[in-house]
């Protein structure tokens, strides 16, 4: 039985707006949109009354797990992605200039499920429904579930993934939520979990991997690079996490300018490099680590800018 079930076909001729529509729209569930929206909300978000740091670790956690869950799984599972997902559709909407950036927008590559999108999408905006203090609950998982169902949508839009793909993203993005919420509860274990999972990975890829079902050196990077990105996560945590100073707006502007310019590009690094799975380990945990501290250094930045101004100024 084929995993499109037609509807993929369907979405896909709806014509020229929707698909660049859908290029846009799908980078609401891109690894690097979502990345950006936990690291801002742990970052930023306890200065405001919607969140508090420890349950802002947790989203990123969530992420995390979702993260090592996804590239243990898709080598496992094996299986393509519909035929020319790594072409974009064509469109006249689009400028010849834009082509590149379309393309990088609109292609998918790798191994189809789950999906990425849906997965990463499910955890992140599933896990802020869970977590912020803001609006009725109801409302909240409502527009999460909105906005994971138009990723999705997107996803089948641009015909890189079957509907099944997303199906499945969808569902082991509710199951990491639910462990890291309900049953590992503190940013700690919920980081340590994530860590394990992609290491307990790490010798099942390369057994696959050695029978030539996947990639190896691809494979096996992503599965180390998210190694070391959890690990440096949960090291940070048990080393300063309990010293959570009271946040404050210019410390928080801090954290943010500091995350920006350490955390996220190691982090971006990391995820991009391809020589060398040790590297990309060392950079994934440096940007893990500095991440988690990145709270502590902005309020100390912060502090020590406003005790050096001169009294009157």
């Amino acid at each position: 039985m084929s995993r499109a079930v037609g509807v993929g076909d369907l979405l896909a001729g709806l014509g020229d707006p929707f698909v660049v529509l859908a290029a846009l729209l799908t980078q609401l569930g891109d690894a690097w949109f979502l990345a950006l929206v936990v690291a801002v909300t742990y970052w930023y978000g306890p200065v405001t009354d919607a969140i508090d740091r420890r349950r802002a670790a947790l989203v990123v956690a969530c992420l995390f797990g979702g993260l090592a869950a996804l590239v243990v799984l898709k080598p496992l599972v094996g299986l393509p992605r519909p035929p020319g997902a790594g072409t974009p559709p064509e469109t006249a909407l689009v400028p010849s200039a834009l082509d590149p950036v379309y393309a990088w927008m609109a292609t998918g590559d790798g191994y189809g499920v789950p999906s990425g999108h849906a997965l990463g999408s499910t955890v992140v905006y599933g896990a802020l429904a869970w977590a912020l203090d803001w609006g009725r609950r109801r409302t909240r998982i409502a527009a999460a579930a909105a906005v994971v169902t138009v990723v999705a949508l997107t996803r089948l839009v641009l015909g890189v993934h079957y509907l099944a793909d997303v199906i499945a993203g969808a569902a082991v993005g509710l199951v990491v939520v639910a462990l890291v919420v309900r049953v590992l509860e503190t940013p700690g274990r919920a980081f340590a979990g994530a860590t394990l999972v992609g290491l307990a990975g790490v010798p099942l890829v390369a057994v696959v991997a050695a029978h030539e079902f996947v990639p190896a050196h691809e494979s096996l990077h992503d599965v180390v690079a998210t190694v070391g990105v959890c690990a440096g996560a949960t090291a940070a945590w048990f080393a300063v996490g309990d010293r959570r100073p009271i946040p404050t707006r210019r410390g928080a502007l801090a954290t943010v300018l500091l995350g920006a310019v350490t955390a996220l590009p190691l982090l971006t690094i990391a995820s991009l490099w391809t020589d060398g799975g040790a590297l990309a380990a060392a950079l994934g945990a440096a940007g893990g680590i500095l991440l988690v501290v990145a709270p502590l250094a902005g309020e100390r930045l912060a502090g020590a800018i406003g005790s050096s101004r001169p009294v009157g100024h």
